[in-house]
């Protein structure tokens, strides 16, 4: 079976000395601050599974005379055949071992290697794709020569893509303006033919995917076309075309005219990019956009490589197949990490996850979407996942060491069967917290002005008044939780004579928090209207009349779904204003100021106001500021 076992690393980077890390086939989630050493086992990664495609098989990174080791300084033998290397051990007892100083046959063969579907993706990768300037045009041919051609294998001439480039540009350099160009041409005609094959087989998904798991709601409709032109559709910016060609090159001359060089050359192409927003062009997407969605689109065309994505059976990968992932989503919000989070769980079954990130809260999130996804499938709630944090100890002659990483809550029922009341009840907050943060609708942690609270009460609190205007929700544990507020306060408050009560109090919390964080979940709250927004009643009088009247709301309103039917929030709200329109013609408004609470009584006010009887569903009669009525967009 082609799953990874263990990764072994000695002297390579980060590491000094020999260090192992056992996956025993899982998926690996790791937390590691900046120089701890977790972009060295992804590298390490890297390292393996690239090398084969390299022409002197990256021997480089293990050849201390070579200026691009990547030998670890502090790296002491500790006997003639102690070298650096890394390896992985396979799960049914292969091994694939990398290093400089061994025959092939040592080294293990590349067979395995190959025949697994590998991606990487970091932040540089990903900054890459956009890294341009107002003045110049996109062009991704660099970012896909380094980072997307290694994996692209060409079955009709068994190499790969960036092996073929690689080929041409050798060819180039043993050519002058007297030699034969046959071959280099008929190179160079299979490879544009295979470029161009390969963008129509991204352009036909990438939409697809940005718009199935990287567009929020509110987002307009991007349609992103990865181009590669036969002639140069824009020679103002690129003097010569966009395809790869031996030609004399063009240049400009003293009087600034375009004139040929005298000797022919290997002019790179140029792979471009035309991004539509609901069917209007952006000439400039890298300053259209801002950050996080320049990082979805180029999450949408790395992906669109990958096979099985659209659940189809023929495209699946051979198992053991990896997405090995460093610290990609730096400049994305938790809110657009979570819709990667979303598509990385979908994939999982496919593709073993290797996730290695600095961000603490970002790496506890991700770890409770996995809890509760195992939760929903009834299976343990780490099945399947390997949770790791690496840590330095600023010794450089020290291996970094890991240790298995655990929720707030598993510290808390730690020390709790180690009678460590005080220190359970300290991790048992923090767990309260998570909750409170990561499952809770969000802006319930925060005041009018968008600061968070700084008491957690104040948060239960304002939750409580939410949920109860929730049908159905049971508020008990919520209540019970609030009540128990104190003990999580002052866990060291307690004399030991209450041990017994303590004891008891802190497991009824435990199975609190697992019961309302599920509860909450089930609910798959989502926010449709943000806190002053405002929406308009119509009340039709007669057939020439109708009143409308400006309400705006004082707190969010958010739908929810109990027993596979969708609900809505009564958020508080108040009238602002109203007008008269007569004949479908408005008139003006009037400040109106006498109506307040739930958008329903609201509604119920003012038509006992009017002497109408109100018997209509209320979202039928209020609409937003687009004019939808309210029901149509829930």
């Amino acid at each position: 079976m082609a799953k990874i076992n263990e990764i072994v690393i000695n002297g390579f980077k980060a590491f000094p000395s020999l260090y192992k890390i056992e996956l025993g086939g899982k998926h690996l989630l790791m937390y590691g601050e900046n120089g701890s050493g977790k972009s060295s086992i992804y590298y390490a990664l890297h390292c393996i599974f690239n090398s084969y495609r390299k022409p002197d098989n990256g021997k480089k990174y293990f050849d201390k005379n070579n200026s691009q080791n990547l030998i670890n300084r502090f790296f002491i033998p500790k006997d003639e055949r102690d070298i650096p290397y890394v390896a992985v051990n396979w799960y049914d007892g292969g091994r694939n071992v990398f290093l400089s100083a061994v025959s092939e046959e040592e080294r293990g063969g590349s067979a395995r290697l190959a025949e697994l579907e590998t991606y990487f993706v970091n932040h540089n990768l990903l900054n890459g794709f956009f890294n341009f300037t107002n003045s110049n045009s996109i062009n991704l041919f660099p970012i896909f020569q380094r980072e997307i051609l290694p994996y692209k294998f060409v079955d009709e001439y068994s190499t790969y893509m960036s092996l073929m480039y690689e080929q041409i540009q050798d060819e180039a350099s043993k050519l002058n303006n007297r030699s034969s160009t046959k071959k280099i041409n008929e190179m160079i005609d299979i490879f544009n033919s295979e470029i161009e094959n390969f963008i129509g087989d991204i352009n036909i998904v990438v939409s697809d995917i940005y718009k199935n798991y990287f567009k929020t709601e509110d987002d307009k409709d991007l349609s992103i076309v990865l181009t590669y032109p036969k002639e140069n559709p824009n020679p103002d910016v690129y003097i010569d075309g966009f395809r790869l060609k031996w030609d004399n090159r063009l240049i400009r001359n003293q009087k600034g005219e375009l004139e040929r060089a005298p000797n022919k050359s290997l002019i790179e192409p140029i792979i471009g990019i035309e991004i539509k927003e609901d069917g209007v062009e952006i000439p400039k997407p890298q300053v259209y956009f801002n950050e996080a969605k320049l990082t979805a689109i180029a999450l949408s065309i790395r992906f669109a490589l990958l096979k099985g994505i659209n659940n189809d059976d023929d495209a699946t990968p051979p198992e053991g197949s990896f997405l090995a992932l460093d610290d990609m989503l730096i400049s994305l919000d938790m809110s657009n990490r979570a819709k990667v989070v979303d598509f990385l769980l979908k994939i999982s079954d496919k593709y073993k996850i290797y996730l290695f990130t600095h961000d603490r809260a970002f790496f506890e999130h991700f770890k409770e979407r996995i809890y509760f996804a195992n939760k929903s499938k009834g299976v343990a709630k780490e099945d399947g996942w390997l949770f790791k944090e690496l840590y330095n100890d600023d010794t450089p002659t020290n291996n970094p060491k890991d240790f298995n990483s655990e929720s707030d809550i598993a510290r808390a029922r730690k020390h709790y069967k180690e009678f460590d009341y005080p220190a359970a009840a300290n991790y048992l907050r923090k767990a309260v917290e998570v909750m409170v943060n990561e499952v809770f609708p969000p802006k319930l942690s925060k005041q009018n002005d968008g600061a968070k609270h700084e008491r957690l009460r104040n948060v239960l609190e304002i939750s409580f008044d939410f949920f109860s205007k929730i049908q159905g929700f049971d508020l008990a544990d919520l209540s019970r939780l609030i009540a128990n507020l104190n003990l999580l306060m002052n866990p060291l408050s307690h004399k030991s004579t209450e041990t017994n009560v303590y004891k008891i109090e802190l497991k009824e919390i435990f199975a609190i928090i697992e019961r309302l964080s599920l509860q909450v979940q089930e609910l798959s709250i989502e926010e449709v209207l943000p806190r002053k927004e405002k929406v308009y009643l119509h009340l039709k009088e007669d057939e020439h009349i109708t009143q409308k009247y400006e309400i705006e709301l004082q707190q969010e309103l958010y739908k929810y779904i109990v027993a596979e039917t969708i609900g809505v929030t009564k958020p508080e709200a108040k009238s602002t204003r109203s007008c008269t329109i007569t004949d479908g013609v408005e008139g003006e408004y009037n400040r109106n100021e006498r109506y307040k609470g739930s958008l329903e009584k609201i509604c119920q006010d003012i038509y006992n106001h009017k002497g109408k009887e109100y018997t209509d569903n209320y979202l039928e009669l209020y609409r937003d500021k687009n004019n939808n009525v309210l029901n149509s967009i829930l």
